[in-house]
């Protein structure tokens, strides 16, 4: 099953269930996208060392595309990663959204 997770949520806790119920449903061959929304890029970059970056750069290992971001987060992303000196491997996990979503079985917003 094709199914793609929103993460629109802005608390820790939050991001946390949708990250662990993508790493769940991704360990049964299902296929994952996440879209991540401002309120969890905040807290990305507030905390670049912390649990959601970590649970992040661990996407690869479940055999998952980079999460997208929309363009204005993307862009502020990059922007954030500009005027740092150092490098966080949750980073290459974040792609710009595409223009044209391809077909989801199921969508999931939290």
């Amino acid at each position: 099953m094709k199914i793609i997770i929103n993460i629109y949520a802005d608390t820790f806790l939050l991001c946390h269930e949708a990250l662990s119920m993508a790493f769940a449903l991704a360990a049964f061959d299902h296929q994952i996208q996440l879209t991540i929304g401002n309120g969890m890029l905040n807290l990305l970059l507030d905390e670049p060392t912390g649990k959601l970056a970590h649970m992040l750069a661990s996407l690869d290992m479940y055999d998952m595309p980079p999460a997208w971001l929309a363009l204005a987060d993307f862009n502020r992303l990059k922007a954030w990663q500009a005027n740092l000196s150092a490098d966080f491997d949750w980073c290459a996990q974040v792609a710009l959204k595409p223009t044209t979503l391809p077909y989801f079985d199921t969508a999931f917003d939290l």
